[in-house]
């Protein structure tokens, strides 16, 4: 997981040897236990500069003075893994933060949401997004920032291809305290989260005015009784960051104070699951990632496909081995055709010229064909493969039929014999020869 932030720098800072105007943005990365800055185009930078008409929208390549990166480019080394995700700081500043009662029904709508709190914002509803955290019953943590903030940066982070999965506000980091309320100092800012479920943060210089504001112990606060929610008990205070003593001393004035030397970015990032509360980027906000393994149907479309292709294949081979299968039986069709029928040569249409002298011999007589009905019955009664038939000869003047038949004994030879006889023909065993595996004997049939 990456984390990133946008940071609105004071009038004066400093990136490097460059002065920082007041309302320019930096982008920076927490690499090796420090924030880093990434180099950006002046299209990210005019997306968010508030003087600029198109603020939030698309930016014409002709106003940016640069090429424009294409979707899926990394400006200046900020490249990612093909599974690796990011969350994104905004500036806290950029989102007001409170507590309200929020029906269920009407927590998943921004613009309820925004009419429910719009007496303690000092802009028009319409033109914020909002979203609610539940905190306790009905009570809700609300946060408000302003849409064309989030439509730059959506549009940004979708030009970019950049695989963002949430974007939180600054001080949203220090939630997940043990329910304790906390300050983190972070350069010339100053980031604080209460434990009734809200934060803000301010320039540093006002962080011991608005410490007095927030964690004042109960019975010096006049406006806020016990009962209220936003009542901040002071009984303990974590301070994160590089305080002064002179802020140190303020703190320890107000609450217990407990100094945290983790920084909160680790803490974060060590905590973070795959959903982030009180993420911004919901809604008409939302980011679709873009995935190298392409839409959710591609993996479940390819193993269809391979099914498909290797049930092709099965079917295709199963054709082919049965047609040679097929062509061997032919072959050995027509070699005993022209055993039985010296004389006739075997046409294309095998069975139907046996099925010819079948009825030309049934014309003169019937012997032939009742002799093969008795003969396919006896062989119908045996085991496959116990018998095989080497020869087969008809005699049409004597009406006889002449078998060479190969058994694995001279009993099943006997056998058949014996079969032969239960008819209306007589059967004989003329002769047999033991051979080296099983008995060959010729057998008449009249």
């Amino acid at each position: 997981m990456k984390l990133l932030r946008l940071r609105e720098p004071v009038a004066g800072s400093h990136s490097g040897e460059q002065v920082l105007a007041a309302g320019s943005v930096l982008l920076q990365r927490w690499q090796q236990g420090e924030w880093q800055d990434v180099a950006t185009d002046a299209a990210f930078q005019l997306a968010f500069a508030a003087d600029t008409p198109d603020s939030g929208y698309q930016i014409d390549e002709s106003q940016t003075g640069v090429d424009t990166p294409e979707s899926g480019d990394h400006v200046d080394g900020l490249a990612f893994e093909p599974e690796e995700r990011a969350i994104i700081l905004i500036p806290g500043s950029w989102v007001w933060n409170g507590l309200e009662t929020i029906p269920r029904a009407a927590r998943r709508q921004s613009s309820a949401v925004g009419y429910m709190v719009e007496e303690q914002l000092a802009e028009d509803v319409e033109d914020l997004h909002f979203v609610c955290e539940p905190v306790s019953g009905d009570l809700c943590s609300v946060m408000a920032v302003a849409s064309d903030k989030l439509a730059a940066l959506k549009g940004q982070v979708e030009r970019l291809g950049w695989p963002v999965i949430a974007a939180i506000p600054e001080y949203r980091i220090l939630a997940d305290t043990d329910k304790r309320s906390a300050v983190w100092l972070d350069a010339e800012r100053a980031h604080f989260w209460q434990a009734c479920g809200k934060g803000m943060s301010v320039a540093r210089p006002l962080a011991g005015v608005i410490a007095e504001t927030l964690f004042a112990p109960v019975e010096e606060t006049v406006e806020e009784g016990p009962g209220s929610p936003e009542a901040d008990d002071g009984s303990d205070l974590r301070v994160l960051g590089d305080a002064t003593e002179l802020e140190l001393a303020t703190f320890q004035q107000l609450a217990e104070v407990a100094s945290i030397e983790e920084s909160p970015e680790t803490a974060f990032l060590a905590s973070v699951g795959a959903v982030v509360p009180g993420n911004l980027l919901s809604g008409d906000f939302q980011i679709a990632l873009k995935s190298d393994a392409g839409p959710w149907w591609k993996k479940p479309a390819i193993a269809v496909a391979a099914c498909f292709v290797l049930q092709l294949v099965f079917f295709v081979g199963a054709g082919i081995y049965y047609k040679v299968q097929a062509g061997k039986a032919d072959e050995a069709a027509k070699a005993l055709f022209t055993e039985i029928f010296p004389g006739d040569s075997p046409s294309a249409d095998l069975r139907r010229q046996i099925t010819g002298y079948l009825n030309q011999a049934s014309g003169g007589g019937g012997e032939f064909a009742g002799q093969l009905q008795q003969l396919s019955k006896v062989w119908t009664t045996g085991k496959p493969g116990e018998l095989k038939l080497q020869s087969l000869r008809f005699d049409g003047n004597r009406g006889e039929l002449v078998l060479q038949l190969r058994a694995a004994n001279l009993g099943q030879l006997d056998s058949v014999v014996g079969k032969l006889s239960s008819g209306q023909f007589k059967a004989e065993l003329l002769a047999a020869n033991e051979l080296e595996e099983g008995v060959s004997g010729r057998i008449r049939l009249r």
